[in-house]
C-alpha cells in the first residue's frame, strides 16, 4: 500500500504540470491571439501556413511588379503621346511646304522645324525609365511578370518606331531641294506613321489595363489567402476561453485530488 502511495503522489504532480502548461499556453494564445508560435503546435497546419507564405511573397513581388510596370507605362504613354503631336506638327510643316508660292527662306525655316522633330522624337525613343533603363529597348518589348505564367508589356519595343527617324530626315531634306509634287508625296507615308503610332498607343492602354486588372486580382486574392492564413494561426478567442476554463476546472480538481492522496499517506505514516 505505502509503494502504490509513493508513486501516485508524483504521477499527479505531472498531471498537474501538463494542466498548467496547457492553461499557460492558452493563456498565451488569448493574449497574442496567435495560435499556432512553432511548428509543435500543430504540425500539419504550421506546414501549410509555410506554404501560404511563400504565395504571399510571390504575390507581393508580382504587386511590385506590377507598380513598378504602371510607372513606366505611364512615361511611356506620355512619351509617345508626345511622338504623335510631334509627327502631327510635322504634318502640318509638311503641307505648308506643298505650297508653290512658299519662299526658299520659308522653306529653310520649315525644314530645320521638321528636323528639330527628328531630333524630339529621337530623345523620346532614347530616353531612360525611372529605373535607369531604356524606356524602349531595341529588342523585343519590356515584359513584366504578374502572376504565375502571366506577364504584361510596361513598354513596346523602339523597333515599332524605326521608320520615323529616315522619313523624318527625306522630309526635310525634300522641303529643301526637291518641288511641291515631291513633298506632298510625302503626306502619306508620314500620314502612315502617325497611325501607327496610334495603334501602338492603342495597344498600349490594353497592356497597361492588363496591369490595373492583375493588380486588383492580386489584391482580391491576397485577402482571400490572409483570411485563410489567419483561420490556421490565429486564436478563436471564445474556443480559447472556454478550453482554459475546462483546464481551470481540471487542474483545481487534480489539485483536491492529490491533496487528499497527500493526507491519506500522512494518515497510513502515522498508523
Amino acid at each position: 500500500m505505502q509503494s502504490v502511495n509513493r508513486t501516485r503522489p508524483s504521477n499527479d504532480i505531472i498531471l498537474q504540470n501538463e494542466l498548467a502548461q496547457r492553461i499557460a499556453d492558452r493563456q498565451q494564445q488569448i493574449a497574442t491571439t496567435r495560435r499556432i508560435d512553432r511548428a509543435s503546435d500543430d504540425p500539419a497546419a504550421w506546414s501549410e501556413i509555410s506554404n501560404i507564405a511563400k504565395v504571399q511573397a510571390n504575390m507581393d513581388a508580382w504587386l511590385r511588379n506590377i507598380d513598378r510596370g504602371l510607372s513606366i507605362a505611364a512615361q511611356a504613354d506620355g512619351a509617345m503621346s508626345e511622338i504623335n503631336s510631334q509627327l502631327a506638327r510635322a504634318t502640318e510643316l509638311l503641307i505648308q511646304a506643298s505650297n508653290e508660292t512658299i519662299s526658299p527662306v520659308d522653306l529653310e525655316t520649315i525644314a530645320q522645324e521638321v528636323e528639330g522633330i527628328g531630333g524630339t522624337i529621337a530623345d523620346i525613343l532614347g530616353q531612360d525609365n525611372g529605373f535607369g533603363r531604356p524606356l524602349f529597348s531595341d529588342g523585343p518589348p519590356l515584359e513584366i511578370p504578374i502572376d504565375d505564367d502571366i506577364v504584361a508589356v510596361a513598354a513596346p519595343s523602339k523597333t515599332g518606331f524605326n521608320a520615323l527617324a529616315p522619313l523624318i530626315t527625306n522630309i526635310a531634306n525634300t522641303i529643301r531641294t526637291g518641288d511641291a509634287n515631291q513633298r506632298s508625296a510625302l503626306l502619306d507615308p508620314l500620314r502612315l506613321q502617325s497611325d501607327i503610332t496610334a495603334n501602338i498607343l492603342g495597344n498600349h492602354g490594353i497592356e497597361n489595363d492588363r496591369l490595373l486588372q492583375g493588380a486588383a486580382r492580386l489584391q482580391d486574392r491576397k485577402i482571400d489567402v490572409s483570411k485563410y492564413r489567419a483561420s490556421l494561426e490565429e486564436t478563436d478567442i471564445t474556443l480559447a476561453i472556454t478550453e482554459t476554463q475546462k483546464l481551470l476546472i481540471n487542474l483545481e480538481a487534480a489539485q483536491a485530488a492529490y491533496a487528499r492522496i497527500e493526507q491519506s499517506s500522512l494518515f497510513d505514516q502515522i498508523r
